[in-house]
C-alpha cells in the first residue's frame, strides 16, 4: 500500500502528493509517485521542511542530473552542483545570487533547445515574496487534444527548427555569437516534432518551445510558419488547461517537461524570491 495520498486538482492536471516520507522514502515510494507524476503531469508537495541534500537524493531516483547552462552562470550553487538558484537576491560585490531576478518569464518548456530536453523539474521555495511569483503550467496534452480540426492537419508531421542562438530572454547564449544573416533558417538549432509522443504514457502532446520570434516550421514560408506558430501560441494559454501555483514556503513542485509549459508572474523588486531547483534527463521528442 502506498505510504502517501494522491489528491487531483481536476481533470486537466496536477495533484497534490501529500504525506510523502522524504525523510525514510524507498524507491517503491517513488515509483508509486512517478506513476501520479505521469497521470497529472504536475505534483505538489506542501510543508516539505528539508534540505537540499533531500531534494538531491529524491531527484536522483527519477533519473540522472541534467545541468541547466544557467547553472553555469549566476545559477551556480556554491555547495550541490546539481542544483540551479532561482532568485533575485544580490551577493555581497551586488552580483545576482541566482537566476531570474523578479520579472515576467513568459511560456516556455526547459531546455526546448538541447537535442535531448529534461524530463522533470523539481522546484523548491525557500523563500516566497508575499504576492506575485506565482507559476502557471499549461497542459499540452490538452492543447493537442482541442486543436481545431484544420491546425492539427496543418502541424501533422511537421517539426520546429528551434534556434540556438537567442535565450528566451533575447539574449546571446553563451558561446555563441550574433548570426551574419537575419533569416532564422540559417541559424544553428535543432529540430522536434510539434506534436511529441510521450515516451511513458504514450500520448500526444504539443510542443512548441520557448519562443515563437526565432522558430520556424521546418519546411514552411516564414510568413504562412509564422501564421501557425501565432496560433498555436495563442492556444496553448487557454486558462482551461492551465492551473496556478501560488507559492507558500516548503512546497516543492515537480512537472513533466515534456507535455507541459510553464510561465511565472513578476514580483515586486524589494521582495524575495528563493528557489532551487533540480532537472532530471529527458529523451530525444519524437
Amino acid at each position: 500500500m502506498p505510504r502517501f495520498e494522491v489528491r487531483p486538482f481536476g481533470d486537466v492536471l496536477g495533484a497534490d502528493i501529500v504525506g510523502f516520507p522524504f525523510d525514510d522514502f524507498s524507491q517503491d515510494d517513488v515509483d508509486e509517485m512517478r506513476r501520479a507524476w505521469i497521470e497529472h503531469s504536475v505534483v505538489r508537495f506542501r510543508d516539505t521542511d528539508i534540505d537540499d541534500a533531500t531534494q538531491i537524493r529524491f531527484s536522483s531516483c527519477l533519473g540522472p542530473f541534467v545541468i541547466h547552462p544557467r547553472q553555469l552562470q549566476q545559477g551556480k550553487h556554491t555547495g550541490h552542483p546539481e542544483i540551479l538558484v532561482i532568485s533575485n537576491k544580490k551577493k555581497e560585490d551586488g552580483s545576482p545570487a541566482g537566476d531570474l531576478g523578479d520579472g515576467e518569464v513568459r511560456w516556455h518548456t526547459d531546455t526546448w533547445f538541447k537535442e535531448r530536453p529534461p524530463s522533470a523539474a523539481i522546484l523548491r521555495a525557500l523563500e516566497v515574496p508575499p504576492t506575485g511569483g506565482d507559476t502557471y503550467f499549461s497542459s499540452m496534452y490538452r492543447a493537442y487534444e482541442t486543436l481545431a480540426p484544420e491546425l492539427k492537419k496543418a502541424v501533422e508531421g511537421r517539426s520546429i527548427h528551434h534556434q540556438t542562438v537567442y535565450d528566451g530572454r533575447g539574449e546571446i547564449r553563451l558561446g555563441m555569437s550574433k548570426p551574419e544573416s537575419d533569416d532564422v533558417r540559417t541559424w544553428p538549432g535543432v529540430a522536434h516534432p510539434i506534436v511529441r509522443t510521450h515516451g511513458e504514457s504514450g500520448r500526444k502532446a504539443l510542443y512548441l518551445g520557448g519562443s515563437p520570434k526565432y522558430s520556424w516550421i521546418i519546411g514552411l514560408p516564414l510568413d504562412e510558419s509564422r501564421a501557425i506558430l501565432d496560433q498555436l501560441w495563442a492556444h496553448v494559454a487557454n486558462p482551461d488547461f492551465v492551473w496556478r501555483q501560488v507559492w507558500k514556503k516548503g512546497d516543492m513542485v515537480m512537472w513533466d517537461n515534456r507535455c507541459v509549459m510553464h510561465r511565472r508572474d513578476s514580483f515586486a523588486p524589494d521582495a524575495i524570491r528563493l528557489m532551487h531547483r533540480t532537472t532530471i534527463e529527458g529523451e530525444r521528442p519524437v
